[in-house]
């Protein structure tokens, strides 16, 4: 799932390489644009990870289980999104199926219920 918040960043990043690379280079040589993209593939890599994960989803963790009640699929996630501040080392977070409140260590990733 962490590879899927790489991807707004490099199409933009492939986008505007591709538009400068272009404009730069073509009045020297005439260069195919697919090997344009592919001499910049090493560049947007890094470069969408670098600004994805040190300026837009800041320390960031996808983590997926089940509900320790019903054993429905959860989806929590730990870090920052552009500033704004979301779980750090524990998640309290309340079960879509049967609503049902659990506790997850970002660590050992151990979800538990609060006893009724």
């Amino acid at each position: 799932r962490n590879n899927l918040l790489y991807l707004p960043v490099g199409a933009i990043l492939s986008i505007v390489w591709l538009g400068v690379g272009f404009e730069l280079i073509e009045p020297i040589v005439r260069l195919n644009p697919l090997l344009l993209f592919s001499l910049g593939v090493p560049l947007i890599i890094n470069g969408s990870k670098k600004i994805t994960d040190d300026y837009i989803f800041v320390d960031n963790k996808v983590v997926y289980g089940p509900c320790p009640s019903c054993e429905a699929e959860n989806r929590i996630y730990f870090g920052d999104i552009l500033g704004v501040e979301g779980f750090k080392d524990v998640a309290t977070v309340k079960c879509p199926n049967c609503k049902a409140t659990f506790d997850v260590q970002r660590s050992t990733l151990r979800a538990s219920t609060v006893p009724k």
